[in-house]
């Protein structure tokens, strides 16, 4: 496999070199990008000696002399171009808005898409309903929610459950939430993420783009896609089907599996870092969203029903 990693000194592009690391006889790293020339990518090329080494900052004089004799240094959109000429799969963890380019530009080459971004597909949306058979959702919820739904017939699911963990402020009055900092909200209880993605976890934001990705990535109808509190983080998504049954997906709080599952689908490989037992899983409970105190998930819901430019706004 010959892979790209857009985002690479991110959490998301961090982790999907480490998984990198261990199938090194599997994976050929044609690339690694990222926005700056930080000291972290330096040491990243240093390490896993990628085929290309792309920044849009330019970097000194002592940094290129640093890089390994493997690795090739472009700029900016020329690397980005070269990166997906040469990968069979990209994984664009690239943060924010400007994962949407990269996630048009691979679609556009036609090569397989490891998705990361939010953004991306939510700006993108009918864009990427066009290309789903070159989309693989990394995302814990999405890549959960592939897997079942690839196991199941739309016609027979009733309701799509993700699950969110409630964040820091779960158990906090409206009055309390006045007054909470940046730094309460950056204590996600479960996850290891980036600053972004746990401001947003902390008021289900982040849950409202799910949804709205959900509807792009599996063309579901925002009517069926529901949340539900999950405080341990263990079951990443539920199906329910029409007879009433449901059907979940359960693993650790750790994104490498994801990861390795999107890196090498359809074929499923051993997990190669710390496992752990059903019995460290449990216990498993749900509880019902309080929308009257975490209001994005109706806000997210009705700009997709009201859809356009309301969505990417």
């Amino acid at each position: 496999m010959k892979l790209g990693i857009l985002g690479s000194t991110g959490s998301i592009g961090s982790q999907t070199l480490e998984v990198c690391e261990k199938f090194r006889e599997e994976i050929e790293l044609i690339g690694i990008l990222a926005n700056r020339a930080s000291d972290k990518l330096l040491q990243q090329a240093q390490k896993y000696k990628p085929k290309y080494v792309v920044s849009y900052q330019e970097p000194s004089k002592d940094w290129l002399e640093a890089l390994p004799k493997e690795s090739t240094y472009l700029p900016g959109d020329e690397g980005l171009k070269a990166i997906i000429a040469e990968s069979d799969k990209l994984m664009n963890a690239v943060s924010g808005i400007y994962g949407i380019k990269p996630a048009y530009e691979i679609l556009k080459a036609g090569k397989i898409l490891l998705a990361s971004n939010k953004e991306s597909i939510i700006c993108l949306g009918e864009f990427i309903k066009k290309h789903r058979d070159k989309v693989i959702p990394v995302d814990s919820e999405h890549n959960t929610l592939f897997q079942l739904l690839n196991a199941h017939s739309i016609s027979e699911i009733k309701y799509v459950y993700l699950t969110a963990s409630g964040g820091p402020f779960k158990d906090k009055s409206l009055d309390e939430l006045k007054d909470v900092s940046v730094e309460e909200a950056l204590k996600h209880p479960r996850w290891n993420m980036g600053a972004k993605i746990t401001v947003d976890s902390a008021t289900l934001m982040n849950k409202g783009f799910e949804m709205l990705e959900a509807s792009y990535l599996f063309d579901l109808s925002l009517d069926i896609i529901k949340v539900v509190i999950h405080p341990q983080s263990v079951v990443h998504g539920i199906i329910e089907l029409k007879d009433n049954s449901f059907i979940m997906h359960t693993s650790q709080t750790d994104m490498k599996i994801p990861i390795l599952y999107s890196l090498f689908y359809p074929e499923r490989k051993e997990y190669p870092f710390k496992n752990v037992s059903l019995i460290e899983l449990s216990p498993i409970t749900f509880e019902k969203v309080d929308t009257s105190k975490f209001k994005a998930i109706d806000l997210a819901k009705l700009a997709g029903f009201m859809g356009g430019v309301y969505v990417p706004v």
